[in-house]
Parts: C-alpha cells; structure tokens; sequence
C-alpha cells in the first residue's frame, strides 16, 4: 500500500510542476515482458555475492580471478590457484570487490555457504521455512543453511538457533569438513590427538583432517583449535576438502544437488559429483506444459558442462515464466535425479538514461534509456509497463513515443520555445521505479558526423528477398550526429544535412520516390537512406553512393544484381509421388542460361520476384507463396486432392512454358510392417548365467506406406498391435519388452498384447530382457492395424512381422567365437611408406606411427554367435599379438601396417564361460594405389580481415585457419594427408580456386589468389584496394570433389 501511495503522490506532483502532462504511446503491439528467477536477496552473511556465478568460467589463467585481488598477490601461485578455483565456482565471498580478505573472520553463514557447495551438498528451491529462529528465509544463506541441517551438519545448534554471525574455531572447520565428507566413523577411529590447544571433542578428528591433509599446524607447530578461521584458512581446507570429495570421498552414484537460475533463460544445475558428459542428459521441464500425448514437453536449450564434470549452465531458447520446473538428470548412475524449482517473476531493478548527450536539438528526437533485471541483464519494457511524463515549454503538446524494442523515447521538439528545456519522467510500473532527467533544447540539428558502419552487413533487405535487385528496394543503415552529439532522427533535417551522389553503372539505377530517402525501415525510430533501383536493368549494377554533409564526405559501393534470363527449364523429377494431404513439398528445379550456366538458387527466386517468370499449378496443387523459396526449389504448400495435376513456368518475355505433368494420388496410409535389417534380425539372442549378468537383445521395425516410402506419421486410425507368445520353454524366459532409453515397459508375461501409435516401433529399439535364470523361445509379432478412429476398436489387420529371441544359459548355448576386424581389406604399409619417400628413418616406431596415423589401424573385436549362427554380444580382446611384428605391429585391440607382407594375428581375451582364451587370423600389409571415395575438410567458411596478401600468402590449404585438416577416405582407411603430404601425389588429389566473386566488373582490377603446386597459396593484388570478397578453394581426386569457402574482409 505504501509503495502505491508513493507512486501515486508522485505522479501528483509532477502534474502539478509539469505542463503540458502527457502519457506515451506505443508506435506497434506491446511486448510482454517474460519472467525468470533467482533467489531473493534481503540480508547478507557477508559481503555481496557475486551476482551472475558462472558454472563454466571464461578465464583461461588459472589464477586469473585471484590475481585481481589486491590482498592474494603476494601469496604463492599454488595458494592462489586453489583460491581460484572457489572463487569461479562462487563458493567463496571475498570482503571487497577488490580484496579477498586474507585475515578477515569468517562467521558460520559463510561457512554454511562453502562448505554446501564444496561437499555437493543438496539445496532444496522449494522449501518454504526456517529450522532456526535466527535465520530468516529471506536471508541468502537460509538455502546453504538448511542444506546443512538436511545432511546432519548442525550438530553444533542450540535451541533452535543456528548463530550465522557467530565465529568459526579451526578445530570445529576440521570437525564439519571431516563429517560433510562422510569420514565421521574413520575419523572417530584415528588416535585423539595429544595437541592441548584442541578440546577433548575434536581431537580424533583434528588428527584425521591432518593425516588427510585437509588443515595443517600453525606456525608454532600447534593446530590452534579454538583459533577463529580466517577466509584464507576456509579457502585452503575448502579447497582440500573439494579435492575429497571429488576423489577418494566421491559419491557413488550423481545427485542434483542445486538448481540455481542466474538469468532470464540461463540456470546452473550443479552434481555431487562429477559425471560423464557426453553421456549424462539434463531435461527442464514445466509443469502444465504437455506434448500431443499428455506428457511433459522438454524445453529446448544447449548445456555447457564445467571443466570438472559437476556444473552444467543451461541457457534455455525461452525465458522462464512463472511457475514450477523440474530437471531430470538421466543417462548415467543416479542416485536422487530430480529437483523441482521455481523461477520468480523477472522483475526491473534499475531504469537509467543512456543517451550521451546533455543537450537536444529542436527537432524530432530519439531519447534512449535502459532497464536492468535482477540478474544484471538489460530488459525490454513494453509501452504498458512504463509511463512517461514529458514537461516542456511549447506551443503543442510534446507526446512522447515508446520504442520498447529499443528501449528509447521518441518525441517531436520542434514546437518547444527557444532556449527553453525539457524534463523528461519514467516512471516502471512494476518495481515502482522513477528517474528523470532534464535537457536544454537548442538549435536544429546539423549533420556533422556520419558513420556508414560494417559495410558487409548494413545494407537492409525486406523480408524475403535474398538480393539487391533490379525493381526491388534496399536500405542502407548509418548512423548521422548532430552538433551535439546526438544521433539525427528527424527526416526533414537528415534530407537538408545530407546530399547524395550516385556514380557508376553506366546509367540511371537508382530513382526517388519522393523527397524524403529517409525512411524508418525497422520501426525502431532510426531512418535508413532507402535505395530504390529501376526496374528492367540489362545487367549487374555497381553504384558507389556518396554522401556529403558539413563539407566532408562518405561512400559506399553497392551491388544491383539483374536477374539472368533463362534458356532452359527442367522441373522435378518427383522424389516420390505427391499425394492427397501432402505439404511443404519441395520439388528441385533446374535453370539454365544461353551460356549454360547453371543459375544459382538466389538466382532461380530472383527470376520470380523480378517476374522474369511466373509459375502456376492445376489440379490439386496450391504453390507456396512465394512459389520459389530460398535454395532455389518450387514449393507445392498443400496438395488438395487426387487426380491429374501439372506444375507450369512461363517465360514471360517469350511466353514459352514449361510444365510437369503428374497424377496425385490417394492419401498415404500405412500398408507394410518388416523388421528392420539395420537395427535387428529375425532371430535374436539373450543369455543368462554369465559372471555380471545378462545379455539383452534388440528388435525394430519400419514401416511403409502403399508407394515403398518410410511411413512415420501419426494416426487415430492405424496402430501397431504387439504381440509377445512363448514357443517353447520356461515361461517367464523373457521377463519384459522395454521401450526406449526409458526403459518403459510394454510387454511380459503378465501384458502379452499392447497396441501402440505409429511412429513408436520404428525409431527406437526395442528390448527383450532376459530372466537371469530360466530358458526358453518368446516370439514378437508387429501388425498395422486399422482401427475405429473414436474407440479403437480393430477393424482390420494389415500386414505383419516378427522377431524370434532364444534365451540361453551360456553354458548350453553352443556359443562360436570369431574374429570381426573394423575393416575387410588388408593394411596400408604406412611405415614402408614413410621409410620409402624418406619421412622416417625406420618402418617399425609403432608409438610414432599410431599416435599420427591411427586413422589407417584396424581394430579387432571377438563376435560371440550360437550354433544357428545368431550373433549374442561382442568381446574386446585383451590383446593382438603379431608373429611377424616387423610387418603388421600391435596395440591393445589395434593394428596397423608397417611394412609389405602377411602375418598371423594372435587375439586374446576373456572367455565369457571364464579363463583367457586366444584366436588366430592371418592379415596382409601392403604399399598400394591410394584412390580416395571422400575428401574431408573441417568445418567453414573462414573469414580475414586485413591485407591477403599478408595473411594469406605461404599458408597450406589446410592450415588451422584455413581447412584445419585435409583427409581422404580410401579403400584403406582414412588418411590425413596434411600430416602425411607426401602421399598427396599416390592418391591423385588436386587443389585450385573457383567460385570467385570480385568487388568490381573491371577485370584489369581484380586480384588473383592460386594454390601453388605444393598446395599453399599466393594472393596477388592489382592495385592499393582489395578487389575479391570471397573465393573457395576446391580439392578434388577421381570423381569426388570438396570445397572451402574463404570471405575476405
């Protein structure tokens, strides 16, 4: 009530003071601000927290946070970097923002703090109360304090008081690390130690936490236990005790032990332990969001993992909202895997003027502002959350504009009298914040500053065009100051100010559409110069568009592309045949010109939005809109109905037309069922009896529809019927049909039929799970059915087929063992290869050659079948030992080809019936023709700013920031031909430059840039200015090419 009171006198008064009195208007539809969460801070145990912790750090020193710390310098590095990494993990506060506190006191809401997060200590979001009458649930430290009390660490508490400014002695810091780590019975069991400064209490663990080497002695060889910790005391046991616990007292199992949102869609989950991350999945979700099928819906989001495995930050792809949210920890060894927690509301905590000027001009103006959450981050206010109040001497009211988008006020001076000021009042509804701020206005603006920017990228296009053509319009982005800094908004003085000069193209390109250029483009109170180009030019336009203002100037060149005028057309042929219902189909076309260069997809759409050409369908076909979309491809948005139909171009300045003519079909529908030979056979195998359990087995299906095609869409009226019977055996054999990585149960003894959706059978696997004792034959059958779409009652049984698994004991299952190498052929003589072309001294460095060239290994595996030749599992071998290791030499599993000739292969391991058991094959190793299938290249394009020449000249193609890597795949293997260049010549690979584009037509201008013959490249400039803005560099070998795009800044 109080703050309602305050903001409404406030407003009062500035009406009073203020005339005239005006409330905003917002220019487009308000956007609702989302919400998020963090928890509250009211009280302090110390010194402020840091407000954003971070779980992965961006520093890369490993003392880089301490050494900002005036008090840590002097410490050894050892000490800082264990300080260091408390201090990114924020389980540490320092007493300043710029000293850590050596010497200070720490109280016990510090302790809580640290030691929670050093332990792995689980903190609940969702509890509502305080265990001690000292601690407010409004304090920061009330989560690390219940956290305490949950893992029975406030032994120490007194009537129901927890004492959070209390000191800490150095024996009670030993006594909590040694109890938080779960060492409480081997600490109880250690000699009490004979140090007189220790009370009798503490003296069996202050011994174990120096046999641990968690705390040391003092200087005068006594531990000093009722001595008050300081930080740096805190952080060195903290620090040992992380160690601890991430080692030898680490957890069994992975507990989510905090949830913790830092932003608007950002949140940390941090573990008790660390975890496999390529392995663990964390799911958010909200409770009331559900999928089709009723059940949670995943929100969408990257998880980035700390170094140590424990911390992953989530930034979610929307903001959180109000409400509850869960985080499921799933795919490794989880002990307690969910927390539930809930976001508050985002909320505004400071609102301030940004604009940079102090005085402004007498003329429409643009006042911009910024609001900060409680996470630190810049928020958008919309028009409804916000008021503005303007008080200004003038002859027409000043009304004030919101652009929430941007966060700024816009608002026309023009009337304001001479000399005079404004006063301008945002009052932010939500956290009843004010701020005001009053400026001189002066005189009308002069343009005396322009800044053109990023010349790559301040050329705007409307939505859906890819290129700047003939008939079509562009705008260009810059930014105009005033004489007193500000930027120049008003239209009227932006057209006065600035003179435009269009040179170049051989004729008339651009054409005004009146007398203002200037036009608010985006909607966000900034006028772009708006480029209008005339329709029908004959060919690519460059224009250099300069603008003078205050007796200076500026430039830029701009690109009008004319849209080629196709010679041939060729439509489809269809992927696969449309039919009733089909959307969003997308049918490849083709366009060629009289040179027979292949248009390019943004030329094949320009040709439409240019109306160069016109498509047009019959029968049941509705094109998209536009019909063409932006990889060149005619789009078919929704097929209506069965029967003949055709797909037509017209050439618009010939009037030829070209057309495909196709018969739409009735609508798919699911018609055959099969096992899925990539995912499973007909006849499975599980065993039992086996030293560490069991073996499962696997079976999926796929689904087609009447035209041969992948069938997955979901329907009311098909369903897949499963059906599990015993043929022979112990009943009971298969304990259960699982579904997923999940593990849902579909089908046992106790459930033999289960009817489910399409698109469930044919995308995960499904597994038999074998009872560990019992024998026996279970088959699985997979039916489409078609139902009653309402009842799901089965009218009909489409098609059908199974899956047969045996369960055996291993002892009676007549198990075979065979070797499986990763590859077929034989062995490339790497070594002989080398030691040939004078790369190596010897053939046989085997570290050498498997550390650089495991890429032509094979590695070996021992396949396990029964006596039907039914596959049960694999085994890796202990060992492959070579009777020739001068011609094929061995690591582990691994093999690989030294010099020419054939030797037998020794491959040992574990039998799973027990004892070390051996098989033998023979492999060749030879020196051969080396033909590529594939070329492989990192990832691209690379872009350079600065000189080419400079830059580019003398690297290999495959340097670092170039390709990275340059690999052929070959019938040997894979081979990284930038570490082994010498076999560039064997396999034939050839590298050049295509594909250049050029910032000018003039050809006695453009640059050149060639691969050399040893495969580095040469840049030769023609002038002072660099003329190719994009080039790639194509690799090529047989049939198989590979390109790399290089842009040039």
């Amino acid at each position: 009530m109080r703050k309602e009171l305050a903001l409404l006198l406030t407003i009062m008064l500035l009406c009073y003071c203020f005339t005239p009195f005006v409330s905003a208007e917002e220019t487009a539809a308000p956007k609702t601000p989302s919400t998020t969460t963090a928890p509250k801070p009211s009280t302090k145990p110390a010194a402020k927290p840091a407000a954003k912790p971070t779980a992965t750090p961006t520093v890369t020193v490993d003392t880089y946070l301490a050494d900002q710390l005036s008090d840590l310098k002097s410490l050894s590095k050892d000490d800082k970097k264990k300080i260091n990494v408390l201090l990114k993990m924020d389980a540490i506060e320092k007493s300043s923002a710029d000293t850590f506190g050596v010497e200070d006191a720490i109280n016990r809401a510090q302790l809580a703090k640290t030691a929670t997060l050093v332990l792995g200590l689980t903190i609940e979001n969702m509890v509502t109360g305080s265990s001690f009458t000292d601690v407010s649930t409004n304090d920061v430290s009330s989560h690390y304090v219940e956290a305490l009390k949950k893992a029975n660490l406030t032994y120490d508490a007194v009537d129901s008081k927890f004492n959070p400014t209390g000191n800490v002695t150095r024996q009670e810091l030993a006594m909590l690390l040694i109890k938080g780590l779960g060492l409480d019975e081997k600490a109880k069991a250690a000699a009490p130690s004979k140090d007189e400064t220790v009370d009798a209490n503490y003296k069996s663990y202050v011994t174990y936490a120096l046999q641990q080497k968690l705390m040391t002695n003092q200087a005068d060889g006594k531990f000093g236990g009722t001595v008050t910790v300081t930080r740096k005391t805190l952080a060195l046991a903290s620090y040992a005790a992380l160690q601890l616990h991430l080692t030898t007292a680490k957890p069994a199992k992975a507990s989510i032990a905090e949830v913790k949102v830092i932003g608007k869609t950002k949140m940390i989950v941090r573990l008790n332990r660390d975890v496999d991350a390529n392995k663990a999945v964390l799911t958010v979700t909200k409770d009331g969001l559900l999928d089709s099928d009723g059940e949670p819906l995943p929100l969408t989001g990257g998880v980035d993992w700390s170094e140590d495995n424990t911390t992953a930050t989530m930034n979610m792809d929307d903001k959180f909202v109000f409400g509850s949210y869960q985080v499921v920890l799933s795919d490794v060894d989880v002990a307690k895997g969910t927390m539930t927690f809930m976001p508050e509301t985002e909320r505004v905590t400071k609102v301030e003027f940004v604009t940079n000027t102090e005085k402004l001009p007498k003329s429409k103006v643009l006042i911009e502002y910024k609001a900060t959450n409680q996470f630190g981050e810049k928020m958008e206010l919309s028009a409804s959350n916000v008021n503005v109040i303007v008080s200004a001497s003038a002859t027409k009211n000043v009304v004030p504009t919101i652009y929430s988008s941007i966060n700024a006020i816009g608002m026309d001076l023009s009337n304001v009298l001479y000399n005079s000021s404004i006063t301008v009042v945002i009052l932010e509804k939500s956290g009843y914040i004010s701020v005001s701020k009053t400026f001189p206005v002066g005189d009308p603006p002069q343009v005396k500053k322009i800044d053109l920017g990023d010349a790559k990228n301040n050329i705007k296009l409307p939505s859906g065009q890819l290129l700047f053509r003939s008939g079509e319009k562009a705008y260009l982005a810059f930014k105009a100051y005033d004489q007193y800094e500000n930027r120049v908004v008003d239209p009227l003085y932006l057209n006065i100010g600035i003179q435009r000069m269009f040179t170049g193209g051989l004729g008339n390109v651009f054409k005004s559409e009146g007398q203002n250029d200037f036009v608010d483009f985006e909607n966000d109170g900034y006028p772009d110069l708006q480029l209008v180009a005339y329709p029908g030019l004959n060919s690519d336009k460059e224009v250099t568009i300069t603008l003078f203002y205050d007796g200076k100037q500026v430039s830029q060149t701009v690109l009008v592309r004319t849209p080629k005028s196709p010679s041939a057309i060729t439509i489809g042929p269809l992927a696969k045949p449309m039919t009733e219902g089909d959307t969003n189909v997308s049918i490849n076309l083709k366009i060629v010109d009289s040179s027979n260069y292949e248009l390019t997809p943004a030329e094949r759409a320009s040709l439409l939005s240019s109306g160069k050409i016109s498509l047009f369908a019959t029968g049941g076909i509705t094109l998209g809109n536009p019909a063409i979309d932006a990889n060149g491809a005619i789009i078919v948005q929704q097929v209506t109905g069965p029967g003949p139909a055709t797909i037509n171009i017209r050439q618009n300045g010939t009037n030829q037309v070209v057309t495909l003519q196709t018969n739409i079909e009735t609508g798919r529908k699911p018609d055959k069922i099969i096992v899925d030979a990539n995912g499973s056979a007909a006849n499975v195998l599980a065993l039992n009896g086996l030293a560490n359990g069991v073996t499962t087995a696997k079976a999926q299906f796929i689904i087609y529809d009447q035209f041969g095609i992948e069938y997955k869409t979901k329907r009311d009226d098909y369903k897949v019927q499963l059906k599990l019977e015993k043929i022979s055996g112990d009943t009971g054999s298969v304990v259960s049909v699982t579904y997923g990585s999940k593990k849902e149960v579909w089908l046992s003894d106790a459930n033999l039929v289960a009817l489910k959706d399409l698109g469930d059978v044919d995308i995960t696997s499904l597994t038999f799970n074998p009872s560990p004792t019992l024998s026996g034959s279970y088959k699985l059958t997979a039916t489409i059915v078609h139902v009653e779409a309402t009842t799901g009652q089965i009218l009909e049984a489409l098609s059908s087929d199974s899956v047969t698994v045996d369960v055996k004991n291993i002892a009676n299952a007549n198990l075979t063992y065979s070797v499986e190498m990763s590859a077929s052929g034989d062995l490339f003589a790497i070594g002989r290869a080398l030691l040939d072309t004078g790369a190596a001294p010897t053939v046989t460095d085997i570290t050498y050659l498997l550390a650089d060239y495991s890429m032509l290994t094979q590695t070996a595996v021992v396949k396990v079948k029964d006596g039907s030749s039914v596959e049960a599992f694999s085994i890796t071998p202990k060992a492959v030992t070579s009777d020739n290791p001068k011609v094929i030499g061995t690591r582990g599993n691994r093999v690989i080809g030294l010099d020419t000739g054939r030797t037998n292969l020794t491959v040992w391991y574990d039998s799973p019936l027990g004892g070390l058991q051996k098989l033998t094959i023979t492999k060749g190793s030879n020196v051969d023709i080396l033909v590529p299938t594939e070329i492989k290249t990192n990832g691209g394009p690379a872009t350079f700013t600065g000189d080419p020449a400079a830059i580019l000249n003398g690297k290999y193609i495959w340097d670092s920031s170039l390709m990275g890597k340059l690999q052929a795949t070959t019938g040997y293997g894979t081979i990284n031909l930038h570490q082994a260049t010498y076999l560039l010549g064997v396999t034939g690979v050839q590298a050049f430059i295509s594909d250049i584009e050029y910032t000018t037509l003039d050809t006695s201008k453009q640059d050149q840039i060639v691969v050399n013959p040893d495969f580095t490249l040469t840049y030769t400039k023609k002038g002072g200015t660099r003329t190719i803005k994009q080039f790639a560099i194509y690799v090529v070998a047989g049939t198989y090419s590979k390109s790399f795009v290089v842009k040039l800044e």
